[in-house]
């Protein structure tokens, strides 16, 4: 009875350390599963940043980005020069839909970090965001032609996952 007071605690100790090392080297916290992939987008209309409405319609016709961003996120301001080399280098739609955001504070940010985005949708109250499953900001998704949702990639995207993931991606639907 003694071994099997030591001896439990110790393979539950293990249990939990091997847990750890598996999530540590194995997990892929930017693969946020989401039960919209293959799915058309949310039905939406947001009022844009600027003037009229921001719509699935939008997205349909091309492959683009969808970026679910923020001014007060600082992921946000890291990832804005990468949406800048998307738009001007690769030529890529992408669409933005603030989150719990002032529109003052919108236009600051893009006149600081400029604008990548095609269009942008006003979610004051993240209502879109929701429905779309969005987690936190910068959240970005991939859109086909016929506006249907290909992938979701949360967090900040780099050079390494627009060349390794996200661009891929785009190329192989642009030419279904």
């Amino acid at each position: 009875m003694n071994k099997l007071k030591f001896t439990i605690p110790f393979l539950a100790l293990f249990a939990l350390l091997g847990m750890l090392w598996y999530e540590l080297f194995f997990s892929h916290p930017h693969e946020i599963p989401s039960p919209l992939i293959g799915e058309p987008l949310p039905a939406f209309s947001l009022p844009a940043l600027t003037y009229g409405k921001l719509t699935p319609q939008d997205l349909q016709g091309h492959v683009s980005l969808l970026n679910v961003f923020a001014s007060w996120c600082h992921a946000c301001d890291v990832e804005a020069d990468m949406l800048m080399k998307i738009k001007n280098d690769y030529h890529v739609a992408i669409y933005g839909i603030s989150y719990k955001d002032k529109r003052e504070d919108v236009q600051l940010w893009l006149n600081k970090y400029g604008n990548p985005y095609t269009k942008i949708g006003d979610d004051p109250n993240g209502d879109v965001a929701i429905d779309l499953g969005v987690y936190g900001t910068p959240e970005t998704f991939v859109v086909s032609k016929q506006g249907k949702i290909i992938y979701r990639h949360a967090g900040v995207i780099d050079q390494s996952v627009w060349d390794n993931v996200l661009y891929p991606m785009v190329k192989q639907y642009e030419n279904n």
